[in-house]
């Protein structure tokens, strides 16, 4: 069994992924730590050199070419949950589906950073917080009335999730937390999760964004949930709702999402991801006041890198047993 890895892991965590391939019989082959700065470059040699005897890759991308000539590839363990860009290489779909390949994300990971950040940024929408640190750079005491709109309380308001996973989960339970009322769609519905208030069907979507002063998007995007939310659906939501997304940026139609904002079809927006990755500097969203942009970094935190590799390690072990894996990747996502 020789497994590839792509992912740029600390020395000790790499090292201890090593030990645990050599225990199972198998060769690692790892990333170089001398490596130039050029790292993506560096990744991609690194691939083509050894994809052709791979058995297992450790990784999240594949050109190709790369995949072409990955005849003994079996399975594949990303690092992270979306599975988007591998999905995209041409012919693995296919396998997938044939069952000639196995695919496994990280899911679940990174739920507790990405609710962090969910409620990071909902307080700073409903408390106006962006807006007092650029007050604090222009050395401006900008106070507001007690009762001003600009000051919010979470308590009270409702929270909708669209996508119930390891992400929507933990949201909620951060929500219900600051005393909000949280209700979540879900693809199939066999009792009410108790971290929810109320629970609709995917096909009730639409009740969701009307009742809710806060959306979530955590939802993986598919064809189903590309372009999603568009004109239409925006102008469900209150006036005084917030969006935040940090899911997939083509679950929304972003140009009308510009327009509702811009027209005040809703009060502002959190976004973490974008249709076109980095954001391009023309990009009306980098500007608006009722805006917040971070840079697709909601899952990043310290530990990231370990906590995935032992999700690999567990896998690695189950594989070799032939038991199932855990986050297999079904239907193409």
């Amino acid at each position: 069994m020789t497994v590839l890895s792509s992912f740029d892991l600390d020395t000790p965590i790499d090292d201890r992924v090593r030990c645990a391939v050599e225990e199972l019989g198998g060769r690692y082959l790892s990333i170089p730590v001398d490596r130039s700065p050029n790292d993506r470059e560096d990744r991609i040699v690194h691939i083509d050199a050894h994809i052709a005897e791979a058995d297992v890759f450790y990784g999240g991308r594949l050109s190709r070419e790369q995949f072409e000539r990955a005849d003994r590839l079996r399975w594949i363990q990303v690092p992270w949950a979306g599975v988007n860009t591998l999905l995209a290489t041409p012919g693995l779909s296919e396998s997938i589906a044939s069952g000639r390949v196995l695919v496994t994300n990280s899911s679940g990971i990174m739920a507790d950073s990405v609710a962090d950040h969910v409620m990071g940024t909902m307080l700073m929408l409903t408390r106006d917080l962006a807006n007092q640190v650029r007050a604090q750079d222009r050395r401006e005491w900008a106070r507001y009335e007690t009762e001003s709109p600009k000051r919010q309380l979470l308590r009270g308001k409702t929270l909708g999730i669209l996508g119930f996973g390891a992400i929507g989960r933990a949201v909620a339970i951060r929500a219900r937390a600051f005393g909000m009322h949280v209700i979540a769609s879900k693809r199939t519905i066999d009792e009410k999760p108790p971290e929810l208030d109320e629970v609709f069907a995917s096909s009730d979507v639409d009740s969701l964004f009307e009742r809710s002063d806060v959306i979530v998007i955590a939802l993986p995007l598919t064809p189903e949930t590309r372009g999603l939310i568009g004109r239409e659906r925006l102008a469900r939501m209150k006036t005084t709702a917030h969006l935040i997304n940090i899911a997939r940026g083509a679950v929304v139609v972003e140009s009308d999402l510009i327009d509702a904002l811009r027209d005040g079809v809703i009060a502002a927006a959190a976004l973490d991801v974008f249709e076109t990755e980095p954001l391009p500097a023309d990009s009306p969203l980098w500007s608006m006041p009722n805006v917040l942009a971070t840079p697709h970094s909601s899952g990043a935190f310290m530990g990231f890198g370990e906590a995935s590799a032992e999700l690999f390690v567990e896998n690695l072990r189950r594989w070799v047993r032939g038991e199932e894996l855990r986050n297999v990747v079904r239907d193409g996502y």
